[in-house]
């Protein structure tokens, strides 16, 4: 039996929509639009921190503490979410098949690939291509390290409770995959407006060039795409196959309760940022 092994992304996102009959599927779609539109309409999406951010007005010192917080809140068990998510695909298997639960970890995968510093194989290679070190997280660290805190200082710092809350949204829900995948899918989606202006001002104020580091992933690039959009929709991908009509209440619950906990995180970064130019 032969396979397609081109586009791998939009194979895998076929296979896990055929995974669901199509009438489930499309109420299931519709749902997770109505989720990305609650996303859209809250205040962590419309936060005035992303104009602060625009207009560069965040110093170096607020700077090393938002990504200092960042690192605590979220980037740091990121991957390991990534990685559960791929573990509690199993718990598809009874409902949907072996095949559905193989093509949603697959999927799954290439988000983890692509967070773990894999890249595209240039046309004329052969094997992998990446290094450890294209990681976003290992990219993380070296900007912590331009921005004046290195590891064995990031190491030791003490997140505030706003950090640790954005935390537990991720590490309490390790065990259920349709939780999980909503934490993701709303991360993915939820911090999109941040990152070029957050990109903007970090490299604004850094006293060393960052700008091929960290805040080079998740802007656009030259033909105008986003890392993030992809594993956004790859997320929503895995929400629309694991979520049933006896969860859309609690889900939509849920994600209304995930937003204000991150709004709140943003809230702490502004008051942290106005608390330094206060000291000054």
């Amino acid at each position: 039996m032969s396979f397609p092994i081109e586009n791998p992304r939009d194979v895998s996102r076929q296979i896990v929509r055929a995974s669901v009959d199509a009438g489930t599927w499309d109420n299931n779609e519709a749902f997770t639009r109505k989720l990305e539109g609650m996303i859209k309409a809250s205040r962590l999406f419309n936060h005035p921190v992303i104009a602060a951010f625009a207009r560069k007005e965040f110093t170096l010192a607020s700077m090393a503490i938002v990504h200092s917080e960042v690192r605590a809140g979220f980037a740091e068990n990121f991957g390991d979410a990534l990685i559960r998510l791929m573990q509690t695909t199993g718990t598809l298997e009874r409902r949907l098949g072996g095949k559905a639960k193989m093509a949603a970890r697959f999927l799954i995968q290439l988000n983890v690939l692509e967070e773990l510093g894999y890249k595209p194989t240039p046309l004329g290679m052969t094997g992998f291509c990446g290094h450890p070190g294209f990681s976003h997280y290992w990219q993380l660290l070296e900007t912590l390290a331009a921005l004046g805190e290195p590891e064995a200082a990031a190491a030791a710092y003490v997140p505030s409770p706003e950090a640790l809350a954005a935390r537990a949204t991720l590490l309490d829900n390790f065990d259920d995959h349709l939780r999980l995948a909503v934490v993701l899918a709303g991360i993915e989606t939820g911090f999109i407006p941040y990152y070029d202006p957050w990109a903007a001002n970090t490299i604004a104020v850094s006293r060393t060039d960052i700008s091929g580091g960290y805040h080079s992933i998740h802007v656009e690039d030259a033909s105008g795409a986003v890392v993030d959009h992809d594993h956004s929709e790859d997320s929503w991908y895995i929400v629309r196959q694991a979520v049933t009509p006896d969860r859309y209440a609690e889900i939509e619950a849920f994600l209304a309760g995930l937003l204000e906990t991150w709004a709140r995180f943003i809230d702490m970064l502004a008051a942290k940022d106005r608390e330094l130019k206060r000291a000054a």
